[in-house]
C-alpha cells in the first residue's frame, strides 16, 4: 500500500514523468514526417537506445535509492550503468520477438514495442516506489526538481544557468526515442505485405498460413516513398527454415521464390501481386520479402510472415 501521509506518491516522480514524455515524443516523431530527418534520428535515437528502456527496467526492479548504491557512494552513476545494460537487453529481446512477427525488425515496430515495454516498466516502478518511505525511495519529486532548478538559476549566477540549460538539453535528447532503422537511409519508404481475399481483393491481414507443397498463394507487396528522387530497386522473396538458439535466429535453409523490379515516384505507392508456390516442407517457415535499392547488396527493408507447408497427401 502507498505510504500513509505521502502526498508526493500520488504524482509520478520527475524521472518517470520524463520517461513517459520521451516515449510520447518518440511516437510523435517516428510516425510523422519528422522521422525523415536523419540527424534528428541520430541525435535523439542513440541516447534512447543506450539508456531509456533500461532506466525504466532498473527503476522497476530497484525502487529504493540504496539498492544500487555502492559502499563508496555514487548511486545515480550505478543506476546509469545498469540502465545501459538493461537497454541492451531490452533491445535484444524486442529484436528477437519481432523476428517472429509479420513486421520484422522495422523502425516503427521496434519503437512501438520498446515504447510499450518502457511504459509498462515505468508504471511498475511508480507502484513499487509508492510502497517505500519517501526518504528511502529512488528518484526525485517534481517539486524537488523544481526547487533545484530555481536554486541553480537564482543562486549560481550565469554559470548555473548555462549548466541547467545543458542538463535540460541532455535530458530531452536522452528520453526522446527515435530508433534509426539499421537498413534505412533516413528517408520515408514504406514496404508492406497484403493478403488476398476469396474475391481477389488485397487487404491488410488475411495472409496465407497453411499450404501444401506446390500450392499457389498470392500476396500483395506494397512500396511507397516520399524521397524526392523516388525509389528504384527490386524485391526478392525467399522461403526460409529458421533455427532459434537462445537469442539468435539462424537461417538453416533458404529457397528463393522469385523477384521483381519496382520503381516508385516520389509521393506514390505501388502494389505488386506476387504468387508463391512453396516446395519446402515445414511446420514453421518464414516467407521473407527483401527490398533492395538499385546498386546495393544489402536489403533496404524487410517484411515477413510465417507459413506451415505440409507435404501433398
Amino acid at each position: 500500500m502507498p505510504v500513509a501521509g505521502d502526498d508526493e506518491s500520488a504524482v509520478p516522480p520527475a524521472d518517470l514523468l520524463a520517461v513517459g514524455a520521451g516515449v510520447a515524443v518518440a511516437l510523435a516523431v517516428v510516425f510523422t514526417p519528422l522521422g525523415e530527418w536523419r540527424p534528428l534520428a541520430l541525435v535523439v535515437g542513440l541516447p534512447f537506445v543506450l539508456l531509456v528502456p533500461g532506466y525504466a527496467l532498473v527503476s522497476a526492479v530497484f525502487p529504493r535509492a540504496d539498492e544500487t548504491k555502492p559502499a563508496e557512494g555514487g548511486g545515480w552513476l550505478s543506476r546509469l550503468v545498469l540502465s545501459v545494460a538493461g537497454s541492451v537487453m531490452a533491445v535484444t529481446v524486442v529484436g528477437v520477438a519481432l523476428e517472429f512477427t509479420v513486421w520484422g525488425f522495422q523502425r516503427e515496430a521496434v519503437v512501438g514495442l520498446l515504447a510499450a515495454l518502457t511504459l509498462a516498466a515505468a508504471v511498475v516502478a511508480w507502484y513499487r516506489r509508492r510502497q517505500v518511505s519517501p526518504d528511502a525511495r529512488a528518484g526525485a519529486s517534481v517539486s524537488a526538481v523544481r526547487d533545484r532548478a530555481h536554486t541553480a538559476v537564482a543562486g549560481d549566477g550565469p554559470v548555473g544557468v548555462v549548466l541547467t540549460l545543458l542538463v535540460v538539453a541532455v535530458a530531452v535528447g536522452g528520453v526522446a526515442v527515435v530508433v534509426a532503422d539499421t537498413t534505412s537511409s533516413g528517408t520515408a519508404t514504406e514496404f508492406y505485405i497484403l493478403g488476398e481475399t476469396e474475391s481477389g481483393e488485397l487487404v491488410a491481414g488475411n495472409y496465407p498460413r497453411n499450404l501444401t507443397v506446390g500450392e499457389r498463394a498470392t500476396v500483395g507487396i506494397g512500396v511507397g516513398t516520399t524521397r524526392l528522387n523516388g525509389f528504384d530497386g527490386s524485391v526478392v522473396a525467399s522461403l526460409e527454415r529458421v533455427s532459434v538458439d537462445s537469442e539468435t535466429a539462424t537461417v538453416t535453409e533458404s529457397r528463393q521464390l522469385g523477384s521483381f523490379e519496382v520503381s516508385v515516384a516520389s509521393g506514390k505507392t505501388v502494389v505488386r501481386r506476387h504468387t508463391i508456390q512453396p516446395q519446402m516442407v515445414g511446420e514453421r517457415l518464414r516467407l521473407t520479402y527483401r527490398l533492395y535499392e538499385r546498386g546495393s547488396e544489402s536489403p533496404f527493408r524487410r517484411i515477413q510472415i510465417w507459413l506451415r507447408v505440409r507435404p501433398q497427401p
